[in-house]
């Protein structure tokens, strides 16, 4: 479980995971690994760091391309997670740019 000393490895770590889904191929093998699943539990052990919320919101961004990943972000509870980083984070420009990208991936699949 993420430390409250980890924020900054967090946001690292969600931000390679963004980088890394750019590729279809590693956005399957990411999801594939549990990978979905981290960026969320990222996002909501550290829900008070602007930073950690906008790269985890870009991760599932990222993720969220192909309609497999989409359901297992909606699944793994992704959309209330982003939901909550853009209550938390209303002031902050990049979470919310980040989170409408989010909910607009998510959003291609007429299930969520």
């Amino acid at each position: 479980m993420p430390t409250t000393r980890s924020r900054g490895v967090q946001q690292a770590g969600c931000r390679a995971v963004r980088t890394l889904a750019f590729n279809a191929d590693n956005q399957i093998k990411i999801a594939g690994e549990g990978g979905i699943g981290v960026v969320l539990e990222a996002m909501r052990q550290h829900v008070g760091h602007a930073g950690v919320q906008e790269a985890g919101c870009g991760a599932v961004v990222s993720l969220g391309v192909i309609a497999d990943n989409q359901i297992k972000i909606a699944g793994e509870g992704g959309i209330r997670v982003v939901l909550e980083a853009m209550r938390q984070h209303v002031g902050h420009a990049g979470v919310q740019e980040a989170g409408c990208g989010a909910v607009v991936s998510l959003a291609f699949n007429a299930d969520n």
